[in-house]
């Protein structure tokens, strides 16, 4: 996608904002919290389904790849450096934005990451977390913060971390059994210093 285009679809988005008070504090919320939401379902998974470490081992793959995908963000924004709408054009902007490398995405980069993994693992509120993933993307570009092309390739990215951490699941499965066994054993003493 070439910047007159990514330019082109931004002013589209964005260009929505500031006529509905309700939409734009919406989106502001949906750009900025909806990720906290994303990322404390994972915290859940650690607990669900209790008959097994299924829960746990895609809470602690979300974890590789969502900490992947956010190291990786980091060298990309440092090496590719692509000023952000508000700070390149004129926009709308609903939000406190960092004025760093508007590519790529943390937010749907994490937001991705989990709903992939989440799809993948099979776990409960999947197809939610996606639903959460695209609208995160979406208001990330209506609120002024991101060009289309930085979620979408961010959306890509964060797949692709929790494909890779998926496919590795019979090596890393031996990384996950030492936090899988302290969390065991932890619930254990707990239990027995309860029940006498």
């Amino acid at each position: 996608m070439d910047q007159g285009l990514n330019w082109e679809l931004t002013r589209a988005l964005n260009g929505l904002a500031g006529h509905f008070a309700v939409a734009d504090a919406l989106a502001a919320i949906v750009a900025n919290d909806l990720i906290f939401i994303v990322l404390a379902t994972v915290a859940l998974w650690w607990f669900l389904p209790s008959s097994n470490d299924t829960g746990k081992r895609a809470a602690l793959a979300a974890f590789v790849a969502v900490v992947f995908g956010q190291v990786v963000n980091l060298l990309i924004g440092h090496s590719l450096f692509v000023p952000r709408p508000f700070v390149a054009h004129q926009v709308y902007l609903l939000i406190n934005a960092a004025n760093d490398s508007s590519f790529p995405s943390d937010h749907a980069t994490a937001a991705f990451s989990v709903a992939a993994t989440a799809l993948l693992w099979r776990m409960p509120g999947r197809r939610l977390l996606l639903l959460g993933a695209v609208l995160i993307a979406l208001a990330r570009v209506y609120v002024g913060a991101h060009y289309p092309a930085d979620v979408v390739a961010s959306a890509g990215l964060g797949t692709l971390w929790a494909i890779l951490v998926y496919r590795l699941d019979g090596w890393l499965r031996h990384v996950y059994d030492f936090p899988i066994g302290l969390y065991s054993l932890a619930v254990g003493l707990v239990r027995r210093v309860y029940t006498g």
